[in-house]
């Protein structure tokens, strides 16, 4: 018994849409891999979603601010991920090169 068993409770269907293409490669993969399909898409999901542990450097700013980190709770894991945010970035910079490049003719 070298795989886990799970409660049914534990497992829920998740079905998506493939093209031929897209599903020859996933048959492709696990051949190769000598696994299941399911096993190939899920190692290659696990790969990319790795959770690690950051080891701030001693006197960093991260490392002075530790307790803080995760205190925020229903936010994004990263703020910057608002569009709007950079809307208007650099819109003054521009218009400032412009004038200035002008200026010197």
């Amino acid at each position: 018994m070298g795989k886990k068993e799970k409660n049914k409770k534990d497992i829920v269907w998740f079905g998506m849409k493939l093209t031929p293409e897209e599903k020859a490669k996933i048959k492709l993969l696990a051949k190769r891999k000598g696994v299941s399909q399911k096993e190939a898409v899920m190692s290659l999901v696990n790969d990319e979603v790795i959770e690690y542990k950051v080891e701030p450097a001693p006197g960093s700013l991260l490392d002075r601010m530790q307790h803080l980190v995760g205190i925020v709770e229903d936010a994004p894991r990263d703020l910057s991920t608002n569009p709007k945010y950079m809307e208007d970035f650099g819109k003054d910079s521009l218009y400032r090169r412009r004038s200035n490049s002008s200026d010197s003719e």
